[in-house]
């Protein structure tokens, strides 16, 4: 009796490459994971409180940047968030409110 071979698939190859090893042959338009989602909890949260505690605090994505600290694009991404959350309000003006304010 002949033994037959297991059927090779081109996905084995795929599922059996390290994941460091796919993220590197990733096109260079495709980013690899970089969030730190306990750290965006942390500023989400930080964020928030910080309008609590400042009751008709009124920022535009510039003013909340320089007040957090944080690079644009990362404040804007939580600014976001929290919007559509409905925890803040973002204004016909572009500037961001603590809902109710």
């Amino acid at each position: 009796m002949v033994k037959q071979k297991p059927p090779i698939s081109k996905w084995q190859t795929l599922l059996d490459t390290p994941p460091a090893a796919v993220a590197d042959s990733l096109p260079a338009a495709v980013p690899a994971e970089r969030r730190d989602m306990p750290r965006r909890r942390a500023l989400t949260r930080r964020i928030h409180s910080e309008f609590e505690e400042m009751p008709g605090m009124s920022l535009t994505l510039g003013q909340a940047a320089k007040l957090f600290g944080l690079a644009p694009d990362v404040t804007s991404r939580i600014l976001h968030v929290l919007a559509d959350a409905r925890v803040l309000h973002r204004r016909t003006d572009g500037r961001f409110s603590l809902r109710g304010d």
